[in-house]
């Protein structure tokens, strides 16, 4: 129950949609099925490689239609013997990034139908079969419409007949059927018709076509709709609306994919993983039966997808897909087929199915970059035979000398005032395929003065020497804990020379603790290992580290031994190798759940204005809903000091002190994206009464991206501002920031409202380096210059 509870939240905070609609064809007929699971990642993972796979002969078309830096593209394998080699890279003329093109395909006519589209409308695109390997010959067939949802969420074909959805209708979702000519321009309307879909947490609509009968999926109200043609050249029009036979009491997302095949409608009940069987009966369409797992199975999904092509049917699970044949008793178990990653992970697929070949197309493999596995049918048994991929060419690193800003530019990434030393992308960084960058920070040895870069990523650290910041060297990666998944948020401090390493959503991952000393004489870079382990608590999402008491406050702790509410996780580390928990701090009433979770933090030996507190150990805490102030010298009677709400809090998410602990300079991660402030806002506390933290000013800044995390060293202050960037601020007057300058590690993205871009930024090295950390592209160095003038 808590995972459909899960998946449903999910969606719903992302604003799930299809997009993601396989086709499968053989040669008379044609089945398009999807899942209501395999639409449950964001929107812009449902639109990575594999988003949509199109079967066709001796071609396969993996649509691409989101990517961080290049147009949508549909990707064409081709057969070679037993491999699959791409031949062609499809994408529309004037194309650019954000235009979704390749969300869905199908085959109709001689043409393959790949649908695009953006904000404020849509395009489908036609391609001819024969010159499909080319990768040309493109002719635009446009739909358009003006209310923002656009065309093509779904297309089908099969031999001459064509179904394009328009979706965004009052009422529903329009269903156009057309009979494609000889030439892509030579379309009948056949039949237009409004599906209605409900516009809660499930509001995919799966499709399948075949012969004179197509099937539409609404999952959202637990019902199927079902269209016929009297014959191949007649209209269509509704025949009868399918309902779960058993009248739950509760939605049971009843189609959340469906199928045709032997003569039957098979529709997948996502809640209860069982896939319910309909057939004509004395001339009206009727429950005959059901397909259930094996008991030793019920827990895998069973149903969250299914593809059918004639008598073979594939239903899809989530940790493998069973086969079923059809005879005269029903349908037949025909073998079962493992689904996981390169990694062992589960994949989470959509199956596609024509003849003796079966795809499982995963876009959230590869942290995201997607992937399809290709089975072929030897023997009655389906065998993984192949994966496919897209390469795309990486950022090139820039080593060899400073690259200065000028005319607002260095190397084609924008800035001002920010001159870039040197870039390292993260495919150089030790990163698996597809895994992102997230917290950055620093050490400088104190016996040889040399400065090394600490690098998160979703799959481990890296180790960077950064003393000839014109040539940053890698040393190696230190793997996350054997046993705990990837994780999006890895945190790093350090200190007395060893790094504190922390992974949120991880599992036992526990905080791994590393000598930063081995780091000295590596000549080639190495796999490292963690010096100790601190097990305690398994999943934390940030650790922050008060290098003058030794104390590490582990923050947001989501699972694993003692969380403290998600509050601080005190834990001794002045003996590095040998942590020891000291204790827990949680403000009441704040946080999302009230239990004092909190986002991060820092902690200091306080010698502000407030004289009451001046020696005490105090930490700032932002705690999602508001700002915390607590006393912990006492690590085992902790004491909350005062809690500060503010105006518009959306996500009290990360802020630092100025040096003199007068001031604190805070941000809320998603006060943008929820439209409570126009422009980037960074709020700014007095903290001369403690007891009394003040909010005396909000700046806000030139973008609307959200941000991130920031960090003040003397009059500065650099802030992590997601797609913006660096954003450098001078702060000489607290209360009236200045911005200095900026450089923008992502100037190909105009989308303000995502999360992609700099994850954190570094600015503590002597040397005046300043690391970024950005999740897509991989570790800058820069310097801001010295002073700019200010009017």
């Amino acid at each position: 129950m808590r995972l459909f509870q899960l998946l449903a939240d999910a969606c719903s905070v992302n604003r799930c949609r299809s997009t993601r609609l396989v086709s499968a064809f053989a040669v008379t007929a044609v089945v398009v099925a999807a899942s209501v699971f395999a639409t449950l990642p964001a929107t812009a993972t449902a639109q990575a490689f594999g988003g949509a796979v199109l079967i066709a002969g001796d071609y396969i078309l993996v649509g691409e239609a989101a990517h961080e830096r290049e147009p949508g593209t549909v990707w064409v394998f081709a057969r070679d013997g037993d491999e699959w080699t791409r031949v062609a890279a499809l994408r529309s003329d004037g194309s650019s990034t954000g235009n979704r093109f390749g969300k869905t395909l199908a085959h109709a006519g001689d043409f393959f139908w790949i649908g695009a589209g953006g904000p404020d409308g849509g395009t489908v695109y036609a391609y001819p079969v024969e010159d499909i390997g080319s990768g040309k010959a493109v002719e635009e067939w446009p739909f358009w419409v003006s209310h923002g949802s656009g065309v093509a969420d779904a297309l089908a074909g099969q031999q001459s007949d064509l179904m394009v959805t328009l979706a965004g209708r009052v009422g529903g979702m329009a269903m156009n059927m057309y009979r494609v000519g000889a030439e892509a321009v030579d379309v009948a309307p056949t039949g237009e018709f409004i599906v209605p879909r409900s516009p809660g947490p499930i509001a995919t609509s799966p499709v399948a076509l075949e012969g004179n009968l197509l099937v539409v999926g609404n999952p959202g109200e637990d019902a199927v709709h079902l269209f016929e043609r009297p014959d191949d050249s007649g209209e269509w029009g509704p025949a009868a609306v399918l309902s779960p036979p058993d009248e739950p009491s509760q939605p049971t997302f009843f189609g959340s994919s469906i199928a045709i095949a032997g003569g039957e409608v098979l529709v997948a009940q996502m809640r209860g993983g069982v896939v319910h069987r309909y057939a004509r009966v004395d001339g009206t369409w009727q429950s005959v039966g059901t397909l259930e797992p094996p008991d030793q199975e019920r827990s895998t999904g069973f149903g969250q997808t299914l593809a059918a092509d004639g008598e073979t049917l594939l239903v899809g699970g989530a940790l493998r897909f069973f086969a079923y044949r059809r005879d005269a008793d029903g349908w037949v178990p025909a073998g079962v087929s493992p689904l996981y990653n390169e990694d062992g992970t589960p994949a989470r697929t959509t199956l596609s199915l024509s003849g003796q070949l079966a795809l499982a197309a995963d876009p959230s493999a590869d942290f995201g970059m997607g992937a399809v596995l290709v089975f072929t049918n030897e023997s009655g048994e389906w065998v993984r035979s192949g994966r496919l991929v897209a390469e795309h060419t990486p950022l090139p690193a820039i080593t060899g000398g400073e690259v200065a800003c000028d005319d607002g530019e260095a190397a084609d990434y924008d800035c001002d005032h920010v001159d870039l030393l040197s870039f390292l992308p993260r495919e150089e960084l030790g990163a698996a395929r597809g895994a992102r960058l997230n917290d950055v920070w620093g050490w400088t040895d104190p016996e040889t003065g040399r400065e090394y870069a600490l690098v998160g990523r979703m799959d481990g650290a890296s180790f960077v020497d950064v003393t000839d910041a014109y040539n940053p060297r890698y040393l190696g990666n230190l793997a996350r804990t054997d046993g705990s998944p990837a994780s999006t948020w890895r945190d790093i401090k350090v200190f007395k020379d060893h790094a504190f390493i922390v992974a949120d959503g991880a599992g036992a991952h526990g905080m791994q603790v590393f000598d930063l000393t081995l780091l000295r004489d590596v000549a080639e870079p190495r796999e490292f290992e963690a010096t100790a382990m601190y097990t305690d608590i398994g999943s934390v999402h940030n650790v922050a580290i008060n290098e003058e008491t030794g104390y590490a406050y582990l923050v947001g702790s989501s699972g694993g031994g003692e969380t403290c509410g998600g509050g601080s996780h005190i834990v001794d580390i002045n003996d590095p190798l040998n942590p020891v928990f000291a204790g827990c701090f949680a403000h009441a009433n704040t946080g999302r759940s009230n239990t004092g979770n909190s986002h991060d933090t820092q902690c200091v030996i306080y010698h502000g204005p407030d004289e009451d507190y001046r020696g005490r150990e105090i930490c700032v805490n932002s705690n999602e809903t508001a700002l915390s102030v607590a006393d912990v010298t006492d690590k085992e009677n902790p004491v909350a000091v005062a809690k500060a709400e503010y105006p518009n809090v959306a996500y009290a998410h990360q802020g630092w002190l100025t040096e003199d602990h007068r001031y604190f300079y805070s941000n809320d991660e998603l006060d943008e994206v929820s439209g409570v402030v126009e422009a980037t806002r960074t709020l700014i506390w007095d903290l001369a009464d403690l007891d009394d933290p003040i909010l005396i000013k909000e700046y806000y800044g030139p973008t609307k991206v959200t941000d991130h995390n920031l960090y003040v060293r003397g009059d500065r202050l650099y802030m992590s501002n997601n797609r913006a960037g660096l954003r450098v601020l001078d702060i000489s007057d607290p209360e009236n920031p200045v911005e200095l300058g900026y450089f923008d590690t992502t100037p190909w993205s105009a989308d303000e409202s995502g999360f992609d871009g700099t994850w954190s930024v570094y600015p503590y090295f002597e040397s005046g380096t300043v690391l970024l950390s950005s999740r897509r592209e991989g570790l800058f160095l820069v310097r801001p210059r010295a002073r700019r003038l200010i009017p």
